[in-house]
């Protein structure tokens, strides 16, 4: 541990964990390590047995847990700039390219947390719509016949696509409809968490995000319209 902290310029204290005592006390030892290696066609050796599952705890200024964030295995750590926005509340910058798509009504602009990614790190797009004014878009849940939001991402089958994270809707009704509609109005904006489970030297990653959607007004329609946007990640240099 001494060695290892010296060679990354760690500062702070670390715990030799021997015999993962504090690890099971926690109840964070990986019972089931072998069956995550499997999911990636690895082996286990036994010098490998006896890990946490990797962890975060969040502490007030008091010392006080108040979060924890357990990932289900090393391959799919939080990248530092999810990490601290969600973990903290915070509303962080990011430093990626940004492509932007326009049409009728709504403008679309898509931009990574950065545009390198980490092996085994997950990370984040951000894919932000801007409704014009007196126009709203469709959410759900909604009525059939009609076309929600929806983003979608296609990237090669190593990279891990969660679920898209959509922002709160508020009721809407339409003078003369008995339906019940639930519509985003202003700058709207998804998010969708990616991580990248590829091998050493792999190289840049192209995702393709499809956005589909359907804006109105008190009066109108448009018809359902979607835009594709294709972002490039480059692999960051390893440590």
């Amino acid at each position: 541990m001494r060695e290892f902290a010296t060679a990354k310029g760690i500062l702070f204290p670390l715990l030799a964990d021997q015999g993962s005592l504090v690890i099971t006390e926690l109840g964070l030892l990986d019972r089931d390590l072998a069956q995550h290696h499997a999911a990636f066609g690895l082996p286990t050796a036994d010098h490998q047995l006896g890990v946490a599952y990797p962890a975060v705890f969040v502490l007030d200024e008091s010392g006080q847990v108040v979060g924890k964030r357990i990932r289900e295995n090393y391959r799919a750590r939080e990248g530092a700039l999810k990490l601290l926005a969600e973990a903290l509340n915070l509303v962080l910058p990011v430093a990626g390219l940004q492509l932007s798509a326009a049409a009728s009504h709504v403008t679309i602009t898509a931009v990574a947390d950065s545009t390198e990614y980490v092996r085994w790190q997950e990370t984040r797009l951000h894919i932000n719509l801007d409704v014009e004014a007196g126009w709203h878009i469709y959410g759900r849940p909604i009525p059939d016949g009609y076309t929600p939001l929806t983003v979608d991402v296609e990237a090669v089958p190593e990279v891990k696509v969660g679920a898209a994270e959509y922002p709160q809707t508020h009721p809407f009704r339409v003078e003369g409809l008995e339906e019940q509609f639930h519509v985003h109005e202003g700058t709207v904006e998804v998010r969708v968490p990616i991580a990248f489970n590829v091998p050493p030297g792999h190289g840049g990653i192209d995702l393709k995000i499809a956005v589909r959607y359907q804006a109105c007004s008190d009066a109108e329609c448009e018809p359902p319209a979607g835009q594709t946007l294709d972002i490039r990640l480059e692999e960051a240099a390893p440590e």
